[in-house]
């Protein structure tokens, strides 16, 4: 082989290696670029302080469901008393019950094959795939928050214990598709358990439940009652 052809190998060798590592390069940076949204949107759908699904992901939750064309039920868990534990303990203490309360209700969901969210301060929503058996399953959760729970402080334990009450509606995707109705349902079940005392639940009725309504957004309230 003469040095010219020779030389033109070389050449032709060294620019398919340029344009294949410039193809792993590009590759290797779309497939960082994608995991980076991936990794942001996940982060944009939990939540900071309890590791659980936020209200973004509840309503992506949701939407899910609605793509599946099946009904869910939603529970809606505010806690009682957090007022009290912020006043007599601060929001130090609150945060770790707030953290404890989600491990609770999370073991509690996960066995019955839902998930949590956490929806305001003292606030969590459970979906549920079979809402035959949500009532039950919500009156389970509402004992798991009523458990005693330690509390560790800069200098010594404590002991607190706070209630929770529950709303139960259904999400029919087929049937009504809007997701914040069902939402509103589910929050009018709450409210209606809380008129009769702490540690009740109730289901929505839409003849009964009427009057019992708050706005739902994002800063509708604190659930610290």
């Amino acid at each position: 082989m003469s040095t010219f052809a020779q030389i033109t190998v070389v050449v032709a060798a060294l620019t398919l290696t340029a344009a294949i590592a410039a193809h792993l390069t590009g590759r290797r940076t779309a497939c960082r670029y994608q995991a980076a949204l991936t990794a942001a949107a996940q982060a944009a759908r939990r939540d900071d302080l309890t590791g659980l699904g936020n209200r973004g992901g509840f309503h992506a939750a949701l939407a899910a469901a609605a793509e599946r064309r099946r009904p869910v039920a939603v529970i809606l868990i505010n806690l009682d008393g957090t007022r009290t534990v912020v006043g007599r303990f601060g929001h130090r203490a609150l945060d770790q019950l707030l953290v404890l309360t989600a491990g609770r209700l999370t073991h509690v969901a996960s066995a019955a094959g839902g998930a949590v969210f956490r929806m305001r301060r003292a606030e969590f929503a459970v979906i549920l795939d079979n809402p035959a058996d949500a009532p039950r399953h919500a009156g389970r959760l509402v004992v798991a928050v009523a458990e005693p729970t330690d509390l560790r402080l800069t200098r010594h334990r404590i002991t607190v214990t706070v209630t929770a009450c529950a709303g139960v509606a259904v999400f029919t995707p087929h049937e009504d598709p809007d997701q914040r109705r069902a939402l509103g349902r589910a929050d009018r079940a709450m409210r209606a358990a809380k008129t009769t005392g702490r540690g009740h639940t109730a289901v929505f009725d839409p003849v009964t439940m009427r009057g019992h309504h708050r706005p739902l957004g994002p800063d509708a309230g604190t659930g610290t009652r």
